[in-house]
Order: structure tokens, then C-alpha cells, then sequence
């Protein structure tokens, strides 16, 4: 596909090494970093945890034939007066030949790793050595989190192998998800929540429908105890292109509301009031130099004619000066940056450019508000209150009471454009002592269109001709991405090799870029081709294919193997067109059918006409939602299939009598 399948391409132009792992289960401390993408790159480690689910995959050779995890709130120390005690004992089953698996458990300043054990056929440690190390990614300057990692043998058919973890979680507001799969399948599993009478708690339960969950409460003196028992529960898939994994895999969320351990009480989340409570107060501990800053900022504004103007230069040069790093470490994952110290560094992670933003248009008298959010792949919003909710800032400008939402981590996107990972997303707005509950608009697919327009002839057995191209939105954002990831005397050959699609017979020349650094207008890019031996002549016929895109072609789905929904990175309109001047003596044999495809969720458009001495080809394939669930799986491969076989179909020319 142009806009996504071409993407491995460029990455291969521009990046060869470059790896991104995808993790999906990170329950360490819900920072903004950690939970931004929910996408790693962890060459490591990642790998490891990426390895242990591909083998699951593969077959039943390693089971997790019993689990029990148990987590208990317990009186803390001074510093941390509720603790949560997590107890994790796995013991894997080898069904059939011996084998390595791989092991990793993630931890952070916030939580701990008290103690390990590990058992090779009831023999201790076996001479077994975990690494604990940080583990850091592109975009990461510091980060709190950590990873124990090792190898676990399985020596042979019918052998076992034990796992115990103790864990300890230093403040219950950090105690969110608890997930029931892992990377291999389990048999049995047992997890109780031990929740003593001087803790409040509410826990959710997530997607156990499919699974074979049991639920059961007991209460022993002045302890609830919640345990959920499970059996064959499969290995946790890692399925590209999925949504997050709140939306799918069985879970719960536990939620603190009070505790009084001992005399003092001490309150969380029972309202978003107090969640917007604790975050503002994070917000308002930080200093702002407010003369630099208003400085600096009327020096970006001058000579601007409108607010509107105003909020424009800020931002982009935001975007254009600030790089999106991440800092977190314990409460900096959520207190934001001095935005002084942001401007002095030239980085900043979500929070700390939000901050800037925020506080750049207010010293100019303009109505800023940060806003709190969680992208698209979390399945939660406000309505319960934890900080597993969001997992990003950005800012808002409120234009005659409406808002519109700047976030400068999205380093290409215009003004006034979205990015798909927060469209329709719930937003806690800032409001002074109160707080807004708003919704950021849903944008149409046209937002990131990308047009392509060919006028070729007919040479020989070539095509030769101009073309035109415009990216809009989200597709212009990543092509742009792309480009400045690379040196710039590099960067028209790497973009044309983009645009050839690295094939040897589509010649480029005299390549023109428009609006390379201006985000707020389209990216426009002009060439001569030349398309050698594409045109085929045989018996007085000639036959020749229009199309060298074929977006989506062979974009099949496999059923057999995927369970969960297909996720597009964004909503799509992918318009190709091509005139072909028809060569002196030549008329149209025949021409493909058209093709009309109409789905709620996409379309593909595609037809061949003639108009005159010109054969006129159009193609626009529309995505007008990102996500394909598995019940429109069949019906989304036959389409494909329509759309192969019209792909097939040649235009054939004869001699005119």
C-alpha cells in the first residue's frame, strides 16, 4: 500500500539498521513516555519479549501449566505509607523437545523487584544469572524504567521450570492494570487482589467475555480478598497493527480511592476532580520565568497581524525547536519541565512542550489550557478515574470559546490538523480551579489526502511524462518525517527512490519540492519520468499497465492467524490519476472494467475511460475508518481480491483501419 506498505521501503532507503520492537504489556509506571506509542524501541529486550511470543505462537511446547499472582495492600514506611506486595509464581511445562525460553519482567524507581527465584526440575537458580538493566529507545533521554531479563531452560520432554517474582508497587496510585495472558499459554491461573478494610478500592473487569473467567469474593476478618481463576487462556499474540491491549486481552483495573493505614487518611482517585486536583497541582509547582518567556515569544509573534497568526508562529516554532525526548523519573513522569529550562535544552518529552505552549500564549494575553488525554489505544477515558487513562499532554487554544488543540510532539502536522491517535479521544481541559470534559473532533478522511496526477505518452515500448503529486494531513506529516531523518544533500535521491518505488525503469528527473518547511500548506512535489519497458507490442497490439501503485494490492488478511482487529495508522484518500496520450495509428482495443467497491468503512474506485485521443485512468481508495474488525475480515479479502484482479487487467491497443 503507497501510504503504509511503502513505508518498510523508505525506512530501507533512509534507516537501514533501524529496528522498532512492539511491546504491548507494560504495567511499570504509567508515565506519558511509557505510554505514549505503546511502541518501543528496545533492540534488546523487545526482541526477547517479542521472541518468548512468537515461539508461543508456533506450537504447545512450553506451557505455563500453573500460575498464581497474588498482590496485597500493605502498611508502608513514612515515605510510602501504602505499599501493593505482588507474589508471581509460574511454573512452564515442556510438552515435547527441549528448548530456551525467554523471560523478562519490567520494573521501574516506583516498582521494585524484592526478590527471584528459579527452579530447573525443582533445582534452585541452576546456575542461572538475570541482567537488570534500564532499557532505553529513540526519543528517550531518561527513563525510570527497567528490565530484569534471562534464558529459562527446558531440558526435555515432561521437564519443569519455576519463576517466583516478589514485587513491590511504593504508591497504590500506580497500581493499575492486571493482565491475565503472557507470552506462552496458560492451563491454570489464579490471581487474588487482597484488599484490607482500611483500603478503598473498585476494580473493573475488561474484556472476559471470550475466556473462561471465574469470579470469586470471600472476605477473612478485616480482609476482601478478589480472586479470579482461570484455565486455558492462550498465548498472548503480537499482532501487528493491533489496537492496544486494553481493548482485547482479559483484564482488570484496580482503582484507589482511600486508605487510612494508621491515624492520617490518605485520598486518590474516587472523582476525576481529584485526579484534575492532583495533576494541576503537579502543574502549578513549577516555575516560570515569565519575563523570558513572554520575551521570547513576542520576539516569534512580531509583526503578526491576528491571534490566530500568533498561535501559528508559536507553535511551529515549537515544533521546529523543541525535540520531543522523554525524561521520566518517578513524578517527572507527570510534572512537567520548567518551560525555560525546555527553551535552554531544546527538548522536551509531551508534557514539558504542552507546558511551553501553554504558557508562550498566555504571555501575550491568549486563553491556553493544558489538556490531559489518552490516545487511541487506551479503551478508557475519565469516566474511571486512574492514572492508566491518559497517557499524553497537549495544549489548547481557546479561539472565541472553541478550542484548537496544538500538540508540538506531532513535529509535521499543520494547524488546525489532528493526528488520528487523539481524534474522538476525551480530553480533561483545563479550567483554573475546575475542569472541562471535551471531546477533540473526529476529522474526515480528506484531511490526508494524497493526490497523484500523470500526463504520459507513448514512446516505443516506454511512457514519458509529468507528474504531480500533493500529500495533505497525516500522509504529509510522515513523508516528511521520513525526509528529515536524512541528511539533506541525501535526500532527493532517497525520495526518489521513494517515489520509484526503488524500481530501476521509472526514471525521475528534475525533481521540484514545495513547502518542505511549511507545515501549514501541502507538500507538492514536481518530476519528468521516464517508465522504460512498460509497453509491450505483440501481433500489431500493444499492452501496457497504467498503474505501478496498486495501492493495497495483496493486502489480504490472514484469518487462520489473526484474532484481533486490523488497525490502519490513520483515516486515508488516495487519489491516482493518469492521461495517456494515445500514439499516431493507435486506438483503443479494449479497456479493464471498472471497479466499485462501497463498504461503510472503505471504498475502491477504479475505472478506464476515453476521452478523445486520451485514455484517462482513475483509482481513489478511501479509508474512512482505521479499523477492520475481525467479523469484516472475509468480506475485506474479497474486495482485495476484486481489487487484485482489476489490477490485472491491461489496456490493449490496436492499429486504427
Amino acid at each position: 500500500m503507497y501510504f503504509i506498505a511503502k513505508l518498510g521501503l523508505f525506512s530501507e532507503i533512509i534507516c537501514p539498521n533501524r529496528t522498532l520492537q512492539h511491546v504491548y504489556l507494560i504495567t511499570i509506571s504509567p508515565n506519558c513516555l511509557m505510554r505514549k506509542f505503546v511502541l518501543f524501541a528496545i533492540p534488546m529486550m523487545a526482541s526477547l519479549y517479542s521472541m518468548a511470543q512468537e515461539s508461543a505462537d508456533i506450537d504447545r511446547n512450553v506451557v505455563i501449566s500453573k500460575s498464581k499472582k497474588t498482590f496485597e495492600f500493605v502498611k508502608g514506611d513514612k515515605d510510602h505509607p501504602v505499599q501493593v506486595k505482588e507474589e508471581s509464581d509460574r511454573i512452564f511445562t515442556c510438552n515435547n523437545y527441549r528448548t530456551d525460553i525467554s523471560v523478562v519482567e519490567f520494573y521501574s524507581d516506583i516498582e521494585t523487584i524484592d526478590d527471584l527465584d528459579i527452579y530447573v526440575n525443582d533445582s534452585k537458580k541452576h546456575g542461572i544469572v538475570p541482567k537488570y538493566e534500564y532499557y532505553n529507545s529513540d526519543g528517550i533521554f531518561y527513563s525510570d524504567a527497567h528490565v530484569c531479563y534471562f534464558q529459562l531452560p527446558l531440558l526435555k520432554k515432561g521437564s519443569t521450570s519455576e519463576v517466583r517474582f516478589k514485587k513491590t508497587t511504593l504508591d497504590p496510585n500506580y497500581f493499575t492494570n492486571i493482565y491475565f495472558m503472557d507470552a506462552q499459554e496458560i492451563d491454570e491461573q489464579e490471581i487474588q487482589v487482597i484488599v484490607p478494610a482500611w483500603m478503598q478500592v473498585e476494580i473493573k473487569e475488561f474484556n472476559f467475555g471470550n475466556y473462561n473467567i471465574k469470579k470469586n469474593i470471600s472476605k477473612d476478618g478485616d480482609e476482601t480478598t478478589y480472586t479470579y481463576t482461570m484455565s486455558h487462556l492462550p498465548a498472548m499474540r503480537n499482532e501487528h497493527s493491533a489496537p492496544g491491549p486494553t481493548f482485547y486481552i482479559p483484564h482488570i483495573l484496580v482503582m484507589s480511592k482511600s486508605a487510612q493505614p494508621k491515624d492520617e487518611k490518605y485520598d486518590y482517585f474516587k472523582t476525576v476532580k481529584e485526579q484534575y486536583d492532583w495533576y494541576r497541582k503537579l502543574v502549578l509547582q513549577v516555575s516560570v520565568d515569565a519575563a523570558f518567556i513572554k520575551e521570547k515569544t513576542e520576539e516569534i509573534v512580531k509583526g503578526s497581524s491576528s491571534d490566530e497568526e500568533k498561535v501559528k508562529k508559536v507553535f511551529q516554532w515549537v515544533q521546529d525547536n523543541v525535540r520531543y525526548i522523554a525524561f521520566e523519573n518517578g513524578i517527572a513522569g507527570f510534572r512537567p519541565e520548567k518551560p525555560q529550562e525546555v527553551i535552554r535544552k531544546k527538548y522536551g518529552d509531551c508534557k514539558g512542550m504542552a507546558n511551553l505552549l501553554t504558557e508562550m500564549l498566555r504571555s501575550i494575553n491568549l486563553d491556553a489550557r493544558r489538556c490531559w488525554i489518552g490516545t487511541n489505544h487506551i479503551a478508557y477515558d475519565y469516566s474511571t478515574p486512574s492514572l492508566a487513562v491518559d497517557n499524553h499532554m497537549i495544549c489548547a487554544w481557546m479561539n472565541k470559546g472553541k478550542p484548537i488543540y496544538l500538540d508540538a510532539t506531532e513535529k509535521y502536522i499543520g494547524f488546525g490538523e489532528i493526528a488520528e491517535r487523539i481524534q474522538g479521544r476525551q480530553t480533561l481541559m483545563e479550567n483554573g480551579n475546575g475542569y472541562l470534559l471535551e471531546k477533540v473532533p473526529v476529522n474526515s478522511y480528506a484531511q490526508n489526502a494524497s493526490t497523484e496526477t500523470r500526463r504520459f505518452s507513448i514512446e516505443n515500448n516506454s511512457m514519458k511524462g509529468h507528474v504531480t503529486q500533493v500529500w495533505k494531513g497525516e500522509n504529509k506529516v510522515w513523508l516528511l518525517s521520513a525526509l528529515n531523518d536524512i541528511k539533506q544533500d541525501k535526500q532527493e535521491n532517497a525520495l526518489k527512490q521513494f517515489l520509484a518505488e526503488k524500481k530501476l525503469n521509472y526514471e525521475i528527473s528534475n525533481l521540484k519540492v514545495t513547502n518542505l518547511s511549511n507545515y501549514n500548506a501541502d507538500l507538492q512535489v514536481e518530476y519528468d519520468v521516464l517508465w522504460k519497458d512498460v509497453v509491450t507490442a505483440f501481433d500489431k497490439e500493444l499492452y501496457l499497465d497504467a498503474d505501478n501503485r496498486r495501492n493495497l494490492e495483496n493486502y489480504n488478511i490472514d484469518t487462520a492467524k489473526r484474532k484481533q482487529a486490523y488497525r490502519f495508522p490513520f483515516k486515508n484518500d488516495l487519489l491516482f490519476e493518469t492521461e495517456i496520450l494515445l500514439p499516431a495509428g493507435k486506438v483503443v482495443n479494449s479497456l479493464p472494467e471498472k471497479l466499485a467497491i462501497q463498504q461503510p468503512g472503505y471504498s475502491f474506485l477504479a475505472s478506464y475511460s476515453q476521452q478523445g485521443n486520451k485514455i484517462i485512468y482513475k483509482n481513489e481508495i478511501i479509508l474512512k475508518q482505521t479499523e477492520i474488525s475481525p467479523s469484516g475480515f472475509s468480506q475485506w479479502n474479497k474486495d482485495i481480491e476484486q481489487l487484485n484482479n482489476f489490477y490485472n487487467q491491461q489496456i490493449v491497443l490496436k492499429q486504427q483501419n
